[in-house]
């Protein structure tokens, strides 16, 4: 019964599995490949940097009318920082002027136009919406599903000589069908430990409450802040909360700035720590009081609840900023082996349903 589930199950969900497999290895180097697609958008890296308010001014100078929502700093030299505003009429996603560290604007892009985020949307939701996204998260739940039942029915059974050894061996001499099927069996074995926390990390993505809760069952958690302000005079430019939020963590790097919408909400900083699970981004989070430069509220994720450093993992475990460099070519990897099996699963299928040709009898 199970091995039929497993079948069929597969053979109806695996393509599926396979698109997001390979969309989501494209995106191990997300923004590496933007920048190889457009030139653009890398400038001198011994250039002079200018404020990061004169940055703002020359993303809204650019876009007039819009205001600014978020922030992204420069990955590093010759990177540009990014600068989010709300999407235009029929965008699929937020308007962003790519504004180099000199205060040059060099693209203004609607996300989930361009190659590279068109890849993210097609990973992160089938380009269907709130719908996809949730199909995206069944298949998260799917993928552990295989997983699981995979393993039970790869694992060797008996007292034959051998067993083990044929379970973790690829033969090459016993025919197509065997190759195949021990394709099958051995690849998604060795890479059972990363496709089981891609899985896990995947669905904790699309369905972070459910998940937060069932972390919360067994582990604590933090409450999320939620810090608002009471409108007083002319607020600071960003520059100068960036200043005040840096004394919070003076040897973490600042990453993203999102910028307050209304006059009641903070800034909100991030921040990369050394020993964060990050390294491209930042799970530390400062909110600062827009008006006055107070530290309303931090989040350290090195400090928090063992419940809420299991949640600040997800991200960067699933794309495999968690380990490096190392961890960015492992996930690259295994994003490519949901397509495998379902190739070999559906090769596998075939060849059971193919009638055999009788041989005609001998005169």
């Amino acid at each position: 019964m199970l091995f039929k589930l497993h079948k069929y199950a597969g053979l109806i969900a695996g393509l599926l599995l396979a698109v997001s497999g390979v969309s989501g290895s494209l995106l191990v180097f997300h923004d590496t490949l933007d920048e190889w697609l457009t030139p653009r958008l890398l400038s001198d890296p011994t250039a002079e940097a200018v404020s990061l308010e004169t940055v703002l001014a020359a993303a809204d100078a650019a876009v007039p009318g819009r205001a600014p929502q978020r922030l992204n700093l420069s990955r590093g030299p010759g990177s540009p920082h990014e600068v989010r505003f709300e999407a235009r009429p029929g965008a699929p996603g937020p308007l962003q002027v790519s504004v180099t560290p000199a205060g040059e604007v060099r693209a203004i892009r609607d996300w989930g136009q361009y190659p590279s985020s068109w890849v993210y949307r097609l990973h992160y939701n089938l380009l269907a919406g709130t719908t996809g996204h949730y199909v995206v998260g069944a298949g998260g739940l799917l993928l552990l599903f295989f997983c699981l039942s995979g393993l039970y029915l790869w694992w060797p059974r008996g007292r034959r000589a051998g067993r083990w050894r044929r379970a973790l061996t690829l033969r090459r001499d016993a025919g197509r069908f065997r190759f195949y099927f021990d394709l099958h069996r051995t690849a998604g074995f060795y890479l059972l430990p990363v496709l089981l926390v891609v899985a896990f990390s995947g669905v904790s993505l699309v369905f972070p409450g459910a998940v937060r809760a069932l972390v919360g069952a067994v582990l604590p958690l933090d409450a999320p802040p939620a810090p608002h302000v009471e409108p007083n005079g002319a607020a600071l430019n960003v520059d100068q909360v960036v200043a005040r939020g840096r004394r919070a963590f003076p040897d973490a790097v600042l990453t993203r700035v999102d910028l307050p919408g209304v006059p009641t909400d903070p800034y909100r900083l991030a921040f990369n720590q050394p020993d964060e699970p990050w390294s491209n981004y930042g799970a530390t989070r400062v909110w600062v009081d827009q008006y006055n430069g107070a530290i309303l509220d931090i989040y350290n994720p090195l400090t928090s609840a063992a419940g809420s450093q299991v949640m600040s993992w997800q991200f960067p475990l699933h794309n495999g900023d968690a380990l490096g460099l190392a961890g960015r070519w492992l996930i690259l990897v295994s994003g490519l082996l949901p397509g495998l099996l379902f190739a070999t699963g559906l090769y596998l299928w075939w060849r059971k349903r193919k009638p055999r040709r009788r041989r005609r009898p001998q005169n």
